[in-house]
């Protein structure tokens, strides 16, 4: 046989088609003008039997479903009628029944094409019909032949080709639906197997969830299906459980409320979240679960199952009660520290303001004993007063520091943009008198602008500035300098370093709390609170101090603040 894609050669051969649906008709046009034939379309068989005289078509092709005339009416008047007769017909069938092989011999159909036809296998049926038509005899048509099939008596006319082309189209239509069957069964057989992996691993999946999960019937709420954590968590086993409800298995308040929430989701149709109820086991007691039901619906959306999933929260529970009540107990406590501390910031306030007309007594007697007996003091008289007074001077220091730390704690942040490398000058500025006569080598590098208090940084920036001055005494030259280091959680790192004396670092934890010291009172003056105020004022910036040093070979002093516009 030909090729069925190659095209018609010489006239090209007229088809007629008579189909129903607009769709069809276009679409099998279409396929048979790609190929180069000449193509009529009629609605159904009446007006395909009309236009078929005048239109003298080397091929009909019929539906065999239409309305007015079907294709097997039509079929039997094209091939009773004297100028039509030889013409051969192609039916479009499904093929569903035996007895469409026996109504188109009955009709003296030539050929079979199943729907859905494949474009291919249409278009090697045409060519066929066409060139057997050419090779038609005379003598090929019979005298006709009484069959019975199926219970009912058949009289065929259809000639013997005709018949055998019938047939032989009907056995490859057969061919051609059975390899379609087996397609399919192939696909069942494979979608039936994917099926059953797919129904092993959710069992394997729902076995193995550590929470325990339920299913129910949506008509009598019995259980059908439970898993091993269920099993575990509430002391049944699966067949104790399955086809029971609520009511047979647990007090009757407690399967009243599971029932309510049961049929609370089913009519909603959405998930139920219930974040704690009770439940009393067999082995356990009662346990608090965290449950959420969710109504499974059929192909018609009616509730058909409800799937339940519940997690045993009785320990977490229990630690949120108990988080609660240490909460509430540390907040207790805080209250009660805070009041504490108030009453400690104001006692403290009070002594300070309180200690300082004694030492101003203090401090004037020594100044009208030494004036007063001039002198008739000795060398050792004059040293103890020397002592007293510094003692009282110290004293006044202390004081003074106290009252800064205090109110330090206390007062209100104006925050401000605050430009660092400004604010340095100015405290190197302040500290002139203290470095007369010193040979200091200061190095401010450049500083970003940084949000806050501008006076409780100036404050911070005089205690570091002026703790380097007084650590490089003994240095020549004294090397101290202030810059960035880069960032740390969004906050800018500021640094202050110099090359003085240093400390232990063993001893770092100590070195901004109130009253520490690193070093003898004989070495370097000093109360032990400047750098507690600094590490305050850092905190209610909202950043951190640390420092890092060498005994010996100098100190660094890190710091953070939030850049300004942050």
């Amino acid at each position: 046989m030909a090729d069925s894609h190659s095209r018609v050669e010489q006239d090209p051969a007229r088809v007629l088609i008579a189909e129903d649906s607009p769709t069809q008709a276009q679409r099998l046009r279409h396929i048979l003008e790609q190929q180069g034939y000449e193509v009529r379309v009629a609605a159904n068989g009446r007006v395909a039997l009309e236009m078929a005289p005048q239109f003298q078509p080397a091929l009909i092709i019929s539906d065999v479903v239409m309305p007015e005339m079907d294709g097997y009416e039509l079929s039997r008047r094209v091939k009773a009628s004297t100028g039509l007769g030889d013409i051969p017909v192609i039916l479009v069938t499904t093929m569903s029944d035996p007895q469409d092989v026996i109504r188109g011999l009955e009709c003296g159909a030539d050929n079979f094409v199943l729907k859905p036809y494949d474009e291919r296998y249409l278009l090697d049926r045409v060519r066929y019909a066409v060139i057997n038509h050419q090779m038609r005899r005379p003598e090929d048509a019979g005298m006709g032949v009484e069959i019975y099939f199926n219970g009912q008596r058949h009289f065929i006319t259809a000639g013997r080709l005709q018949i055998l082309n019938l047939l032989l189209s009907t056995y490859d239509a057969a061919i051609q639906r059975n390899r379609e069957l087996s397609r399919i069964r192939e696909a069942l057989e494979k979608s039936s197997s994917e099926l059953v992996a797919a129904n092993q691993f959710l069992d394997s999946v729902i076995e193995n969830i550590p929470d325990m999960v339920f299913v129910k019937d949506a008509v009598d709420l019995r259980f059908v299906r439970l898993n091993r954590a269920g099993e575990q968590l509430l002391g049944y086993s699966r067949s104790e459980f399955l086809g029971k409800n609520d009511h047979d298995l647990f007090p009757r308040d407690q399967a009243d409320r599971f029932t309510a929430k049961d049929h609370q989701a089913l009519e909603a149709g959405t998930v139920e979240d219930i974040p704690e109820e009770p439940i009393r086991t067999r082995e356990k007691g009662i346990r608090q679960l965290h449950t959420k039901k969710i109504p499974i619906l059929d192909e018609h959306g009616r509730a058909r199952y409800l799937l339940g999933i519940s997690e045993d929260v009785t320990e977490q529970k229990e630690r949120e009660r108990e988080i609660l009540r240490l909460n509430a107990a540390l907040a207790q406590r805080a209250a009660e520290l805070d009041d504490a501390n108030k009453e400690l910031e104001s006692f403290s306030y009070s002594v300070s303001h309180d200690l300082r007309a004694p030492l101003r007594h203090i401090n004037g007697y020594v100044q009208m004993l030494a004036g007063d007996l001039g002198e008739q003091l000795g060398e050792e008289q004059r040293r103890y007063l020397k002592v007293i007074a510094e003692a009282s001077r110290q004293m006044g220091q202390l004081i003074d520091d106290l009252l800064e730390f205090s109110r330090m704690k206390l007062a209100d942040m104006r925050e401000a943009r605050v430009d660092l490398g400004d604010l340095a000058q100015e405290v190197v500025a302040t500290l002139e008198p203290e470095t007369q006569g010193r040979n200091i080598t200061w190095n401010i590098l450049p500083l970003s602008t940084v949000a806050g208090d501008t006076a409780m940084l100036k404050q911070a920036l005089v205690n570091l500035l002026s703790n380097a001055v007084k650590y490089t005494r003994h240095r020549d030259p004294a090397r101290i300098e202030m810059g960035t280091a880069g960032e740390e959680d969004g906050r800018i790192v500021v640094f202050v370093r110099d090359n003085g004396a240093g400390f232990d670092m063993q001893y770092a934890d100590k070195l901004f709390g109130v009253f520490q010291r690193l070093h003898r009172a004989d070495e370097f003056e000093g109360t032990g609170v400047g750098l507690a105020n600094v590490q305050r004022i850092i905190a209610r910036h909202g950043g951190r101090i640390w420092a890092e040093a060498e005994v010996g070979k100098g100190a660094t002093f890190y710091f953070t603040l939030k850049p300004a516009g942050a």
